[in-house]
């Protein structure tokens, strides 16, 4: 029974050195900071994040362009139009001065 109570002796402080270890490390922990939770690794990742946003706003923006509808008539396409008929009733003119000489 003594071998018993002596081993029930040694459990205990066993577990209280743990307890202890355990405490010191959690106290370290809670004044130095863990290393993945370090001031450069934070920054490093909200870099990467805005990094990545901005590439999704830029591929986002790039989709959005590839819609846009050509056959809506413009001003400018207007007068571009009216440009080139214009254009061509002038070399036709002068192609048919060119026959009549």
């Amino acid at each position: 029974m003594a071998e018993l109570m002596f081993g029930l002796g040694q459990t205990k402080k066993k577990k209280e050195a743990e307890a202890k270890v355990t405490q010191t490390k959690k106290s370290i922990w809670q004044y130095q900071g863990r290393p993945d939770e370090a001031v450069e690794s934070q920054v490093r990742s909200q870099q990467h994040n805005r990094e990545k946003s901005e590439k999704a706003t830029r591929m986002t923006t790039k989709t959005n362009l590839r819609e846009v509808n050509m056959a809506v008539e413009t001003v400018e396409s207007g007068v571009r139009k009216e440009q080139h008929e214009r254009e061509k009733n002038w070399k036709e003119t002068g192609r048919n001065q060119k026959t009549a000489n």
